[in-house]
């Protein structure tokens, strides 16, 4: 079984507090046969669009924060990753991608196809092997997965990163990122196999949208899930999200409280979701827990509680279906809750700063490894390129200034050609 996939069997082991009874959790890694979807319309040509033969998907990649901000204390920059623009940042880039970084090395990718023959004569001193995208795609491929890399290079929309392409693409050579990005972007008869294939693996915000087709219904492009809505898958898929700490699920999850026969009871739960939930928003869905300190749990109110299952759980498309139009109206299901006093205001916020340092060291454990099997190809493809390295030593660093310190939520699956890591750019 791969490191990857043990690593995933092992977060998902350890379930939320309120979800103990939930069985673990096995990513489904491999050779996988598409699942099987319900046509509502025979007739529909969106039918006949259908996936027709098994892929082999991968885990998903554990990502790495280092990747896109510099490390807590270091004063070196990150370089500016903008493809085919802003030559002069080229042997910055490069820099570091020879420090193991994909994300580098996606923009070394797009940058060699637009200009392979000037950079060769404007830098003698690096090896032509090094010009070359099939290299770059090798070792991208090597330290996350085949499919993983498409996801980076769709961010600059040019040549080999024309977006449809290349999550087509990753989705195709199995990459769950890729999978969930190419569904939730285009309006296709697929639509529905790749999420359940992503969210089966592990990828947790396709187990997040998984599980709202689940719970509220509906189809695509023809397609619906078998037995939809069907709120005890809808609750399966939600688990996996929230114990892999994608921050949205746990909105969802104040709103399955919410809106049951015993909300009143398991009202403080509904607090912690909360907290839990704005806490990993301001850590982009866990990622900066990672050797940073824990992000300030505050407080919340009732009102809050409402507010984020309305507000996280509102659908990214339109228009909304009847079921979700009446879920939008959280409020009409809270009729006469009372709100905690603050004992269990205080218990709440105990229980979910005690769930987040369980993550963190989750997270961190994880990540460990995941570092040292990428150290050792580093080290391998630092032996590779030794002249690179020798002229590069000779140049000085970037100046701070032009370096891109995190100031927002991470770029890691926006749409943009200029994909500078830490930019704000709306996910």
């Amino acid at each position: 079984m791969p490191w990857r996939t043990i690593c995933i069997f092992c977060l998902l082991l350890f379930a939320l507090p309120a979800q103990a009874e939930e069985p673990a959790f096995a990513p489904r890694i491999g050779i996988q046969f598409l699942p099987e979807l319900v046509c509502l319309d025979k007739n529909s040509k969106c039918c006949g669009q259908i996936l027709t033969h098994p892929l082999q998907v991968t885990a998903p990649v554990l990502e790495d924060p280092d990747w896109y901000v510099s490390p807590p204390g270091s004063n070196r920059p990150k370089p500016r990753y903008v493809g085919c623009w802003a030559e002069a940042q080229y042997p910055f880039v490069l820099k570091e991608a020879l420090q193991g970084n994909p994300v580098a090395m996606a923009d070394l990718i797009i940058r060699i196809q637009c200009t392979s023959s000037s950079l060769s004569l404007a830098y003698p001193d690096i090896p032509d092997f090094m010009h070359s995208t099939a290299f770059w795609l090798d070792w991208a491929a090597q330290i996350t997965s085949p499919g993983w890399v498409y996801t980076r290079l769709a961010l600059y929309d040019e040549g080999i990163g024309h977006t449809r392409s290349a999550f087509t693409k990753g989705a195709f050579l199995g990459d769950p990122k890729s999978m969930h990005a190419y569904a939730t972007r285009w309006n296709t008869g697929s639509n529905l196999q790749w999420l359940l294939m992503a969210a089966d693996a592990g990828y947790a915000p396709a187990a997040h949208e998984i599980s709202r087709w689940y719970r509220f219904g509906g189809e695509k492009c023809g397609y619906a899930l078998p037995n939809s809505p069907d709120q005890a898958l809808a609750h399966k898929y939600l688990v996996i999200a929230m114990n892999q700490g994608h921050a949205r699920a746990f909105g969802d999850a104040a709103y399955e409280i919410l809106t049951s026969e015993d909300a009143q009871a398991r009202l403080k739960d509904a607090y912690m979701y909360t907290q839990i939930g704005r806490a990993l928003e301001e850590s982009d869905n866990g990622l900066l827990l990672v050797g940073r300190p824990l992000p300030t749990v505050n407080p919340v109110s009732l009102d809050d509680v409402l507010g984020y299952a309305r507000y996280v759980l509102m659908p990214p498309h339109s228009p909304l279906s009847n079921t979700e139009k009446q879920f939008s109206q959280v409020a009409k299901f809270t009729k006469g809750l009372l709100k905690l006093d603050a004992q269990g205001q205080a218990e709440a916020t105990i229980s979910a700063v005690a769930w987040l340092r369980d993550f963190q060291k989750r997270k961190e454990a994880d990540m460990a490894a995941e570092r040292a099997r990428r150290g050792e190809l580093t080290a391998r493809l630092r032996e590779r390129c030794l002249p690179a390295l020798d002229y590069l030593a000779t140049l000085p660093d970037p100046p701070l200034g032009n370096g891109s310190h995190y100031g927002g939520h991470i770029t890691t699956t926006g749409m943009s050609r200029f994909a500078t890591p830490g930019s704000a750019i709306s996910r």
